[in-house]
């Protein structure tokens, strides 16, 4: 079966609104909770479908315009069927300048010989910003379906400005790889990949450096900037849904990041032309995420073991008096 989904955001009056949407069998989107309760645009895809059959091909159509917010989510897992021939997802992203796209779908399931295929083709602007993930599971595992899956491949490429910035390119075939092994699931049974994509991609990445030096028992993880403008993680663990509960919580923590990054920029261009001295500063991260509750999110059970208290850092700012704290 040929599958489409279609969506369309546009700024209006302050808040982002879905102006065109598309979908068709098995697959229907709808707001996620109230239209209205937020400025960005919350959408869930969902589906009445059990999984993805063979022959199946799935096209996802997103475009956020200018200045536009939207968070996309997915209703479950993605389950892969068993198949001879194959079934294909693809998703094309177009990202206008100063808009955010928010997309962290349920994890993939791939049932014994399941063949699959998803190909994500991310264009952004040259100030639009992306948080991405994705997460994939060996199989069935308490169906004794573990690394049983035919053939698994994934490719994401993200292009800013026209240009190609990262590209991350996987395949994955239990029978003519030692996938179960070192330098690929080492033991484990899911693998969770975030990306994040700005032009503050830097301050990001050092705030990460201060924030996640947690260790769990269940999860293993590490983090890099691949480019100038990309920071990707990739994690290991044993549950699919702790995983999808980390990558939402690093979700929430770039949105809050990347929402303070806008609120100071406005605030530099009201500023703008007005005489006033050097200012000093070090990038804070919103208050919903500066508690340790937050930070952690639904994993917080799950620790092995935590550094010391994070340093409060003094934020010292000489166009307005006194300090603040972070």
């Amino acid at each position: 079966m040929d599958s489409k989904i279609v969506i369309n955001v546009a700024q209006e009056d302050g808040r982002s609104r879905l102006k065109e949407s598309y979908h068709n069998a098995p697959y229907k989107l709808t707001h996620y909770g109230a239209a209205n309760l937020t400025d960005h645009l919350e959408m869930i895809i969902m589906s009445a479908s059990p999984g993805i059959m063979d022959t199946d091909h799935l096209h996802i159509d997103v475009h956020v315009k200018e200045k536009a917010q939207l968070k996309l989510f997915t209703q479950s897992f993605n389950k892969l069927h068993p198949m001879k021939t194959g079934a294909s997802q693809h998703t094309d992203v177009q990202v206008a300048s100063g808009a955010i796209f928010h997309y962290i779908p349920h994890p993939v399931t791939p049932f014994k010989d399941s063949i699959f295929k998803a190909t994500n083709h991310i264009h952004l602007a040259e100030d639009a910003v992306l948080m991405w993930g994705d997460i994939i599971s060996v199989g069935r595992i308490y169906m004794k379906e573990a690394f049983e899956f035919n053939r698994l491949h994934t490719q994401t490429k993200i292009f800013r400005s026209g240009k190609l910035a990262f590209i991350d390119n996987q395949l994955l075939q239990p029978k003519k790889q030692p996938i179960q092994k070192m330098l690929f699931f080492e033991g484990y049974t899911h693998q969770a990949t975030f990306l994040f994509s700005a032009n503050f991609a830097q301050e990001l990445k050092n705030e990460l450096d201060e924030i996640l030096t947690v260790e769990y028992n269940d999860i293993s993880y590490g983090f890099t900037q691949a480019s100038s403008d990309v920071v990707i993680l990739r994690a290991l663990g044993s549950d699919g849904e702790l995983l999808y509960d980390f990558l939402q919580m690093l979700g929430q923590l770039c949105w809050d990041f990347t929402m303070h990054k806008l609120s100071e920029s406005k605030e530099v261009l009201e500023n703008e032309g007005a005489e006033s001295s050097p200012f000093v500063t070090e990038t804070v991260l919103a208050e919903s995420i500066a508690t340790e509750e937050v930070v952690t999110g639904s994993v917080v059970a799950k620790k092995k073991s935590t550094t010391s208290p994070r340093k409060k850092r003094v934020v010292k700012s000489k166009t307005e008096e006194g300090l603040k704290y972070a």
